[in-house]
């Protein structure tokens, strides 16, 4: 054993190094947890992606469990027809012939090492030898190298990250439960009121009752499209694929249109709703529908957790190049053990099958999701029974993406400078090409996140540059964005056939040019 590797990486080279010495299909190090019994496979050779399907043994379970408690050699002829031979998982081939060395020392049980053939052809007693002085070896190796204890805590991270695993599929079972009857919900109201409406279940109806039948069925089918929504949204971000579509807004007038909405809710549980806002004609650069989203969820949130008659107080602040928006409320509060799993996908705050708060559990990482999107952050300060206050920090205007290299082609030198200043402003690297050929050379030298492609450039036009771009594997996956005056009919989709992402119209209006811009670096 090799002291600048790790306990992995020493078992497998011993793995192999037995390879050289005894034919087998494969080969297994089992290491035992003294705290649980439990005997987890920690290297496997040749097969190494096997690894995560071998079964557990716990002490005097199966062949292994047998073999690692009596500290007995055990070599079987054919495992499939020992009474003890535990059922592995249907991803890996099962042993036939099988001998099973413990690993130990005198002062400690440090797990086993097996060895199995897929035909029944059984190790000889000279393997039996040669796998005894290997394992002898090894197990001094452990604990002479001090990597008993790195055992022991590597065996406690497994215990941990199993526990963990175990709550994420818990979680996700309680979620599919919750995922269900959320559903189910709308869909009853759906098909119970149109079926109602259909073979006239009610008798003769008045047009008010008619226009309620409708309004519900209205209703239940937008709560259910939000609900699908919401699972959609969550899935595309977690899959890298959300684009934002960034504009100017005011900051009031999207918190006025958010709160025409969830007034409704309050206003039946009797809920005031206050808000400040300074300044009142604050200006923000976002995606507006995602914006009014991250708003929804936090201000129904807070509805649903404050009993009738309660108080939720919206506060936005714009304070240098940031927004800081404030959700407080009244209500039940958050129990301190629980507030570290808050924005977990399928948290809630009751999971009784009879909750008083029915839900998804998506809302708070759907917000926490789409707020680290525009590179804000979302912080909460609760206890039980003092209310909830979450805070929103937001840049007033996206940052310049990561990879913020544009190569702007014109040949008019005044529109040129023009692009450059717009965009060097907006912290950007800007490279400028004047023609065609120097537009080609520099995309391949350079390799820009964008390139600003003026269609009517002199000698190879705009059009021929950008096929070419596209069809050089070098450059083809760099976007490319056509930047002309021509306003002829059909100018941009030649530009879209030729291969670029899109088009911006010149003359250019600066502020929607930026606007442009981040959102093609944005999209995947």
């Amino acid at each position: 054993f090799t002291g600048s590797l790790s306990l992995g990486e020493n078992i497998e080279a011993m793995l192999r190094a037995t390879s050289q010495m005894v034919q087998f299909d494969a080969a297994t190090v089992f290491l035992l947890n003294p705290g649980s019994k439990e005997l987890t496979a920690m290297a496997t050779y040749p097969h190494k992606d096997e690894l995560p399907h071998i079964a557990r043994f716990v002490l005097g379970e199966g062949i292994l469990g047998t073999s690692v408690e009596q500290l007995t050699t055990l070599n079987i002829v054919d495992a499939t027809k020992d009474p003890r031979f535990k059922i592995l998982d249907d991803a890996i081939a099962r042993p036939r012939s099988l001998i099973v060395q413990p690993l130990a020392t005198p002062q400690h049980v440090v797990g086993a090492m097996t060895l199995s053939r897929q035909r029944v052809d059984p190790f000889t007693e000279l393997d039996a030898a040669i796998l005894k002085v290997i394992t002898n070896q090894a197990s001094i190796a452990i604990e002479n190298g001090g990597l008993y204890e790195q055992l022991q805590a590597h065996l406690e991270d497994l215990e941990t990250a199993n526990a963990q695993i175990a709550e994420v599929s818990r979680l996700k079972s309680e979620f599919l439960a919750n995922m269900s009857h959320e559903l189910r919900t709308p869909l009853n109201a759906i098909l119970g009121f149109s079926e109602l409406l259909r073979d006239d279940l009610a008798g003769k109806i008045t047009e008010k009752q008619r226009k309620d039948c409708l309004d519900n069925i209205h209703n239940s089918g937008k709560h259910l499209l939000s609900l699908i929504n919401n699972v959609l949204d969550l899935t595309k971000i977690e899959a890298g694929r959300m684009d934002l579509v960034y504009e100017e807004f005011g900051v009031d007038s999207a918190l006025r249109e958010v709160l025409n909405v969830v007034r409704s809710l309050a206003m039946k549980k009797e809920i005031d709703i206050s808000r400040v806002v300074e300044p009142e004609d604050g200006l923000l650069i976002a995606d507006k529908n995602k914006f009014k989203q991250v708003l929804y969820n936090l201000l129904s949130n807070a509805i649903k957790f404050t009993p009738p008659a309660g108080r939720v107080f919206l506060e936005a602040r714009v304070s240098g190049d940031q927004l800081r928006m404030t959700i407080k409320d009244s209500g039940i509060g958050i129990p301190k053990e629980q507030q570290h799993m808050i924005f977990g996908a399928f948290y809630q705050v009751q999971s009784a099958s009879n909750r008083e708060y029915p839900g998804t559990g998506l809302g708070l990482a759907l917000t926490k999701k789409l707020v680290e999107l525009h590179g804000g952050v979302i912080t909460f300060d609760s206890a039980p029974g003092r209310g909830t206050t979450f805070t929103v920090d937001m840049p007033l205007r996206p940052a310049p993406s990561k990879r913020n290299r544009v190569l702007v082609v014109e040949d008019n030198p005044s529109n040129l400078d023009l692009a450059r200043m717009v965009l060097e402003g907006n912290g950007f690297t800007v490279d400028t090409a004047a023609n065609g050929a120097e537009g080609l050379e520099k995309a391949r030298h350079l390799r820009p996140d964008l390139i600003l492609m003026d269609m009517q450039l002199p000698g190879v036009d705009g059009l021929a540059v950008t096929r070419q771009l596209k069809s050089d594997p070098a450059t083809a996956d760099i976007k490319v964005v056509a930047l002309t005056a021509n306003a002829l009919k059909g100018s941009e989709e030649e530009a879209l056939a030729a291969g670029c992402s899109g088009y911006i119209a010149k003359p250019i209006e600066l502020k929607k040019f930026m606007l442009q811009v981040t959102n093609f670096l944005e999209k995947e």
